[in-house]
């Protein structure tokens, strides 16, 4: 439980950079409508490549706070793994609403 509290502590601070790269997936399946099919494939990878910037990018400005979660037994790749597929499956579940 304790471990599960530091990966949600940890995702809070990239919740909002993550969230605004899923919107504007919507927004483009939005704006194109029934032809949206043909840009999965990019939104795809678009949103792969975004959570690993914007992992790396946390991982770099949150050097000193990476030891703390290390020294709580939380490594790096626990806390990117976990995040990235939790903020994937948000990605999935609202790009299949939206495009419903």
């Amino acid at each position: 439980m304790r471990t599960l509290k530091l990966i949600t502590r940890f995702y809070a601070g990239i919740f909002l950079a993550n969230f605004l790269v899923t919107l504007s997936c919507i927004g483009i399946i939005g704006f194109y409508g029934p032809y949206a099919h043909k840009l999965m494939g990019v939104l795809f990878w678009f949103k792969v490549v975004t959570i690993g910037m914007i992992f790396s990018t946390a991982i770099y400005y949150q050097k000193k706070e990476m030891y703390y979660y290390q020294n709580l037994g939380v490594p790096k790749l626990m806390l990117g793994i976990a995040t990235s597929v939790f903020d994937f499956l948000i990605w999935l579940v609202l790009i299949v609403i939206a495009y419903k």
